[in-house]
């Protein structure tokens, strides 16, 4: 079970002020150590992360803009201690709660929608059947390579 201390509670609000202050959409603190914010969208700054050094995740903690279930599998397969969203779908808060990992947010969706607002995000799509975090991963890269043509 994930022991939350008052370590965790404050590099969460940590990381939920640097995230709005530098108007990032993710956030990432280690050890009270800010590691890295972004500005891009979507789940890619955790593929980056997990591209580049997958054990920067381990027991850190993240903020985000947006949080649904394809990046609450990737929190979870790469074991982030607790993170905050401004937005994060009801879909990822039961994954979350599966797994008992903490989190705080701003406001709870049903789904997260697509960049059009006309459906749902494609990734809340492709993970919506997928339990085990470890295969989300390889989901989400085959995504963002082959779909929309990203090379991470």
């Amino acid at each position: 079970m994930n022991i939350i201390n008052n370590k965790i509670i404050t590099d969460l609000k940590r990381a939920r002020e640097i995230l709005h202050k530098g108007k990032y959409s993710f956030v990432l603190i280690r050890e009270g150590e800010l590691i890295k914010s972004s500005y891009k969208r979507g789940v890619l700054p955790l593929l980056e992360i997990i591209m580049e050094d997958e054990k920067i995740l381990d027991r850190a903690i993240i903020a985000d803009k947006v949080i649904g279930r394809a990046a609450a599998l990737l929190v979870i397969n790469y074991k982030v201690r607790a993170l905050y969203a401004d937005t994060i779908s009801q879909r990822a808060t039961e994954i979350l709660d599966n797994f008992s990992i903490f989190y705080q947010f701003g406001q709870c969706v049903p789904f997260i929608q697509n960049r059009d607002q006309n459906d749902q995000c494609p990734l809340e799509k492709l993970t919506c059947d997928i339990d085990d975090p470890s295969l989300a991963f390889e989901q989400i890269l085959h995504f963002y390579q082959q779909v929309l043509k990203i090379n991470i």
